[in-house]
């Protein structure tokens, strides 16, 4: 299972690899980390990684998926990125900021259906393009008016999430 999580400004693709009782293997944006992983209150988890011990507290944040992480130096705010949180991003976003000219999925998915060709004028909030991911139809749409100066996929294309599916002027 690969999620994205958000430190600071920060996001990184962290895959967990492989599990055998308290030993982990990660990778974390390609590089691959093996640790041995104790629960020890249910909050307090240890770590020893690299022959150091290293003990963390997470704390739930102030929103569903964030958290905050205590070590004896540092606090980190963070939040977990999965597909869940992605899909209800792109629902409750559209395309982006107002400024974007990528439209694109932040998840994996199938085209369902491309509303638009090069050259269209489209108005703020037409739809150019529905991705079917986790059983689920989304509706990306422009937020301003707009050209289409390319269109990336067909219908029934296989995406990976922030493939360019239309680019707009």
């Amino acid at each position: 299972m690969t999620v994205d999580i958000k430190i600071g400004d920060k996001v990184s693709e962290v895959e967990l690899i492989e599990r055998k009782g308290n030993n982990i293997k990660l990778s974390i944006d390609g590089e691959i980390f093996e640790a041995d992983v104790q629960n020890i209150t249910p909050n307090i988890y240890s770590f020893l990684y690299n022959n150091k011990s290293i003990d963390v507290e997470v704390q739930d944040g102030a929103k569903n998926k964030d958290y905050v992480v205590n070590t004896m130096m540092e606090v980190f705010e963070t939040t977990v990125i999965d597909a869940e949180s992605k899909y209800q991003m792109a629902r409750g976003k559209g395309s982006g900021h107002d400024d974007e000219n990528i439209i694109s999925s932040p998840m994996p998915g199938k085209v369902v259906k491309v509303m638009v060709h090069e050259g269209d004028e489209v108005k703020s909030g037409d739809v150019v393009v529905i991705v079917s991911a986790m059983k689920m139809e989304s509706e990306y749409k422009v937020k301003k008016d707009r050209k289409i100066i390319e269109v990336c996929v067909n219908e029934g294309d296989n995406i990976d999430s922030h493939q360019p599916l239309v680019i707009v002027e």
